[in-house]
């Protein structure tokens, strides 16, 4: 067609050709809604949600359904629907559905979201456990944060359990998946003193005033009673003299006449035994010596 212009100039008019009007009677090309074929021209590909096969764009199966027969010049494409169990989640030329994930007990897993035709069934791990990656096919234990750190992020479904050491001012003191690291105790807010300082792993330790001299005598005491209870048990065990060996002090004879030995009597008859004096007191001759007169008494 092309452009005139009026004699008075105030308008443009366009006509068309015999040409223009003889290609607007030439047929179009069927369009996809009704038989789902389309002829595409040269360089130039299907449109979104179709597939090009035999030279004609066919409609993809929509999700929750697969393909069973693709379009003709007279037939659309075939599609079913998955069955129970089953599922496909995007328009796709798929011959067969996918089954659903299993969900195993045995893994830690439990079924978080059921199935359709169109979506997959979702897992997660039970209460303390974590997925191992993101198509969650089994489950670890959370990790705990021991004492001295404390748990920066909680663990979830999918992720563990991060720690971090506790900074100073701060302590923690259990094994924990969840406990972060507290503050110390401020104990003159509380109109107490400090006896000990926080650490890491412990809070720090509040009192009164007066038991900071307790805390100082009590040991102190303590030590000098058992420094004396130890002296006294090794004074008492060196002079301990022995029961068995405590002499007994003997008898004093009053009499002054010595001791007599005690014969034992003969079984024969003894021969008269000499007495003889001496100083004026008789002497008895002993068995088995001689009779000896002395010098005095042959004289």
């Amino acid at each position: 067609g092309i452009w005139i212009l009026s004699p008075n100039q105030s308008h443009l008019t366009f006509q068309t050709s015999k040409l223009d009007k003889a290609e607007d009677k030439t047929p179009r090309s069927r369009k996809s809604g009704s038989a789902k074929s389309v002829h595409p021209d040269p360089h130039t590909t299907c449109r979104e949600n179709q597939y090009l096969i035999n030279s004609r764009c066919c409609d993809k199966c929509q999700p929750g359904e697969k393909l069973v027969n693709d379009c003709t010049e007279f037939t659309s494409t075939e599609c079913l629907p998955c069955k129970k169990g089953e599922f496909l989640d995007t328009w796709n030329i798929e011959r067969h559905c996918h089954q659903h994930k299993y969900c195993d007990p045995n893994q830690g897993l439990q079924v978080q979201r059921e199935g359709t035709s169109e979506t997959d069934t979702t897992c997660t791990c039970d209460e303390g456990l974590h997925c191992t990656s993101d198509a969650c096919e089994s489950c670890i234990q959370h990790t705990l944060c021991p004492p001295g750190l404390g748990v920066k992020q909680v663990a979830t479904g999918v992720s563990d359990t991060i720690c971090h050491p506790c900074p100073a001012g701060f302590f923690s003191n259990v094994s924990s998946a969840s406990e972060k690291c507290h503050p110390w105790t401020r104990c003159e807010t509380k109109g107490l003193v400090e006896l000990q300082a926080g650490t890491n792993k412990t809070d720090a330790v509040c009192g009164f005033q007066d038991r900071i001299r307790a805390l100082v005598v009590i040991p102190i005491t303590m030590v000098v009673l058992l420094a004396v209870l130890l002296v006294s048990a090794y004074i008492r065990k060196v002079t301990k003299k022995p029961e068995n060996k405590v002499l007994q002090p003997k008898a004093v004879s009053q009499d002054p006449v010595e001791d007599l030995e005690v014969l034992p009597v003969p079984l024969h008859p003894i021969a008269p035994v000499q007495e003889t004096l001496h100083g004026c007191q008789p002497v008895t001759q002993e068995d088995g010596k001689e009779s000896r007169i002395s010098v005095q008494e042959r004289v």
